[in-house]
């Protein structure tokens, strides 16, 4: 996204840089320098964290004459074609506002010239006034509630925050319509609801008018991360210790399926696309989501997404999941389970195939509890077959909220005397300490030791020391650290002989 910036700084013939000062500052970055910066403070009336975007400034007299350009544009260009590539959109656009200025006769000065160019690109590359917010990398969700309702995002730092954005209703009836568009869906009074995805892979849910949301259009974007977190994140913020992702990645090359379980914002999704990085790089790896979240660099990887039945052919996840079976793959991933696929995925396991999920669900009784009942009726002959249950939650420690991995289940089978699931937590997170305690022996290392032989608690700590140096080494890009880890698979003495 931040391409744009650069082709525009090209373009550019005098330097923007807005000077605004805010007290009881916690904290000031530039998203797109020197084109917008994001300040965020206490106000001291709400006693509350603000979002400012702060954003080139406009007189009256200069509004009016952008938005004049701007509908002229709108007529004469289609600048959202991506058969070309953005430079050459980009400058077509600059060669049709100055042979527009030649029309009308204007001239302006350098300084009113870059600024009235920063916002014809955010109009028509980029997402006007949520620009801010969408090249924001801390910010997870955007949240827009009604007519002039303040807009809130969730800070990855900071958590939810008021930001000083406002859509009139005008202006949001419209834009949310766009934004429909940009997804390839429509929107409007007979069709006021959508669920789809952007082009960059992030989730909208939006609605339009009053009928259903009394407040107005709304939308709610869900941000797909560019750049996915590794193991080595994980380990860095506290969120899954070094020795617990080394059991992890054993248990990933020897197929043993793990589900993912937590409530909202936890971070499911975000450590089963971690923990799927362990992937032996010559597996078949098929996914299923209904929205792409999952980034893998892996090259034999099926990504398969839902499509909702408007105008054709509704796809579901069950959908996909049984023609999934038929192309044996060696690693089957399904974003989130909570419909009738649930049964299919598990008879997947049952079958030897390696599955990995994520699940609404505050602790392990809970899963085993929803799975059992409506509307997803998985036996309990069958979630036995389910290897280890990694358990996520998200806390607000001294004002700032972390994710933590909270404690590992391993599914050991069913209780003959009683008929229960014998469940094995092995490692469980304390809160007071910030530390992650191992309470028990892990019995699946045993499963696993049936292949490898006796030495799998050597290579365990092996695997645990190697993870110790990529986080020394500071590793960051996940294609690099997937790099590591083939390199370990293909040649491992190769691997450890550098640490």
């Amino acid at each position: 996204m931040l391409e744009r910036y650069r082709i525009l700084r090209n373009f550019a013939k005098a330097e923007v840089k807005e000077e605004v000062t805010f007290q009881n500052v916690v904290s000031e970055y530039y998203v797109a320098e020197p084109f917008i910066k994001v300040v965020i403070y206490e106000d001291p009336e709400k006693r509350r964290l603000v979002y400012h975007v702060v954003e080139p400034s406009l007189s009256i007299e200069e509004l009016q004459i952008i938005s004049s350009i701007i509908g002229d544009l709108r007529r004469i260009l289609s600048l959202r074609d991506l058969s070309q590539d953005l430079e050459e959109r980009a400058k077509n656009l600059v060669r049709t506002v100055e042979k527009l200025l030649k029309e009308f006769g204007m001239e302006l000065d350098q300084d009113f010239y870059t600024r009235m160019l920063y916002y014809l690109f955010r109009e028509f590359f980029g997402f006007g006034p949520i620009e801010a917010f969408m090249l924001d990398p801390n910010i997870e969700d955007i949240s827009c509630d009604g007519y002039n309702v303040p807009i809130f995002v969730y800070h990855r730092e900071w958590g939810y925050l008021e930001t000083n954005i406002r859509l009139q209703k005008s202006f949001l009836d419209r834009f949310v319509v766009l934004l429909a568009q940009r997804c390839g869906k429509h929107l409007s009074i007979a069709n006021p609801i959508i669920d789809a995805t952007l082009p960059d892979g992030s989730r909208l849910q939006a609605t339009f008018g009053t009928e259903i949301t009394p407040r107005g259009s709304s939308f709610a974007i869900r941000k797909f991360a560019a750049e996915p977190l590794t193991p080595l994140d994980l380990i860095r913020s506290g969120t899954v210790p070094v020795e617990l992702m080394a059991y992890i990645w054993l248990a990933v090359e020897h197929k043993l399926s793990i589900m993912v379980v937590g409530e909202t914002a936890s971070g499911k999704t975000t450590t089963l696309n971690a923990i799927l990085m362990f992937v032996p790089p010559d597996a078949k790896v098929v996914s299923i989501e209904d929205t792409r979240e999952i980034k893998l660099y892996h090259e034999n990887w099926l990504a398969q997404v839902t499509r909702i039945g408007i105008g054709e052919q509704q796809i579901e996840m069950y959908d996909l999941l049984k023609a999934t079976l038929r192309q044996r793959p060696d690693y089957i991933v399904v974003g989130e389970v909570r419909g009738k696929e649930a049964m299919t995925l598990f008879q997947a396991m049952s079958t030897g195939h390696a599955s990995y999920a994520t699940f609404h669900a505050g602790d392990v009784n809970q899963m085993i509890y929803r799975l059992e009942n409506e509307p997803l009726n998985v036996p309990r002959s069958m979630i036995q077959f389910l290897d280890i249950v990694l358990v996520q939650g998200m806390y607000l420690v001294q004002g700032k909220r972390i994710r933590r991995t909270k404690e590992v289940n391993e599914i050991l089978g069913i209780d003959p005397a009683d008929n229960n699931i014998l469940v094995n937590q092995f490692i469980k997170w304390e809160p007071k300490s910030d530390t992650h305690v191992q309470i028990g022996t892990p019995k699946k290392l045993e499963k696993i030791a049936l292949v490898r032989g006796n030495e799998v608690f050597e290579e365990l700590e092996r695997r645990k020391k190697y993870l110790e140096w990529m986080v020394r080494k500071d590793i960051r890009d996940y294609r690099e650290f997937t790099k590591f880890v083939h390199t370990y698979y293909y040649n491992p003495e190769l691997a450890l002989s550098g640490i």
